[in-house]
């Protein structure tokens, strides 16, 4: 019964309500007129505001999605701009300085394959205008130096072990190490790039062993690497692209082999040089929205005589609708087998913040938590594969731009690591953990052709 007498004032305010929005509504003239005006005195947040209230209210039209994309374009939002321009181009193909809109507008916001596959449509003057030719096959070369070294030399200086002699295993702390890398990304089609790098690792370590009796403590041990990395990556679609590649790695060492001369006591230590191989297979799928990147990356490795299975999920996020900001998170869960220790999963999860700081520096702070052994970052370009743990990493870079091809990057990296004694068994506690802080300098330069 109450129910029914509030009815006829329920309808009556409904009845009203939608009286005075109809009212409020502004007819597509007016629309035109006034997005037209404030799009002459270039007064955007206020053009934006109005484009909104209208498209909101079902209008929709060709000038009001121009003047909205400039809007977006001139006040830095290119994600959105695009969309705009994207829409504008659907209802008239035929101006091409919308097109060239839409290539800024994705080459600023950081979908470089969306604008070649953009450019590739141009007419010659326009090509010859944004200085845009054919695909390249050679886009970009990046030259790369890497140091990493303890923190505290003590470390490896006034190491010890006190162990059961019964016990025969092994100890490494990597001491230091020098990486010199070398890659070059391929043009193929719009569509289409392949990147692929060449690196070589020099690596002193402390090797600690108890075998057969015999204690072997050498501060200077030496390993070197070679590594090889390729990764194709292909627009399936408008925001969606896949990622797929492998990391091939080389190791050479060398062993202590103790042999017997003649018929009496005596034994001689030789070295004896060892290879190793070892792979890294992966693939990532990306999905770009306007303000949102997802992605997801699984990759199956076979490091150090064990199996990895990694899965990750990435999140990027632009605030501002372009590069000036935007944060990468990023949450990681690892599986390890080896033929004598039990499996092993973990979690990592890594966090990154970047902002341009002016026209031509960004800079960029991170942070990895979680145990990383044998761990895979950045679509597999980045391997752990060290022959310690590494429990935490934070970092800063800055990216510098003295010219529009060319980028200086340097990078800072803290690590905290662990190394244990290890015996092939199945220990319930760490024998001989030793704790130590790594510090990294690495400083990269690119070009782009």
């Amino acid at each position: 019964m109450y129910l029914r007498q509030l009815m006829p004032g329920i309808i009556l305010l409904l009845v009203c309500t939608s009286l005075a929005h109809a009212q409020q509504q502004k007819s597509l003239s007016q629309v035109d007129a006034e997005t037209y005006s404030l799009f002459q005195k270039k007064e955007w947040q206020g053009l934006i505001k109005e484009g909104n209230e209208a498209l909101q209210d079902g209008i929709d039209y060709y000038y009001l999605r121009v003047r909205m994309g400039i809007a977006y374009y001139e006040t830095g939002n290119y994600h959105l701009a695009s969309t705009h321009f994207e829409k504008a181009i659907k209802m008239n193909r035929s101006e091409e300085y919308l097109q060239e809109y839409l290539f800024y507008a994705y080459l600023l916001a950081g979908r470089s394959a969306e604008a070649k596959i953009v450019a590739a449509d141009f007419s010659p003057a326009m090509k010859q205008k944004i200085k845009i030719g054919t695909v390249k096959f050679i886009e970009k070369l990046d030259l790369a130096y890497n140091y990493t070294g303890l923190s505290d030399q003590n470390v490896t200086d006034g190491f010890t072990a006190s162990l059961s002699p019964d016990l025969e295993g092994s100890q490494f702390i990597p001491n230091q190490h020098h990486y010199f890398y070398a890659g070059l990304q391929h043009g193929f089609s719009p569509r289409l790039t392949l990147y692929h790098g060449i690196s070589a690792l020099q690596v002193s370590h402390l090797l600690y062993s108890q075998s057969e009796g015999e204690i072997l403590l050498n501060r200077d041990y030496q390993s070197s690497l070679f590594q090889y990395y390729a990764a194709a990556n292909v627009l399936l679609a408008k925001g969606l692209s896949l990622m797929g590649g492998l990391h091939y790695i080389n190791i050479n060492y060398s062993l202590p082999v103790q042999s017997q001369v003649g018929q009496g006591p005596n034994v001689i230590t030789q070295e004896i040089n060892q290879t190793d191989t070892d792979m890294v297979y992966f693939g990532s799928l990306y999905k770009r929205w306007s303000f949102v990147t997802l992605g997801a990356s699984y990759y199956y490795g076979t490091l150090a005589n064990a199996r990895q299975d990694q899965k990750d999920l990435k999140l990027i996020l632009y605030p501002k609708g372009n590069l000036n900001l935007y944060t990468v998170s990023v949450l990681s869960h690892q599986r390890q087998q080896t033929a004598t220790q039990p499996t092993t999963n973990h979690f990592v999860f890594e966090q990154q913040i970047g902002t341009k700081f002016n026209d031509n520096l960004w800079l960029e702070a991170y942070g990895s938590f979680g145990e990383m052994e044998n761990f895979l970052l950045n679509d597999g370009i980045v391997v752990f594969n060290r022959l310690d743990k590494i429990t935490q990493r934070i970092g800063a870079r800055a990216i510098i731009l003295p010219n529009p091809r060319w980028s200086i990057t340097l990078d800072y990296t803290l690590f905290t690591n662990q190394s244990e004694f290890k015996t092939g068994g199945s220990e319930s506690e760490p024998l001989n953990l030793q704790e130590y802080n790594i510090q990294s300098l690495t400083g990269i330069l690119s070009w782009r052709f």
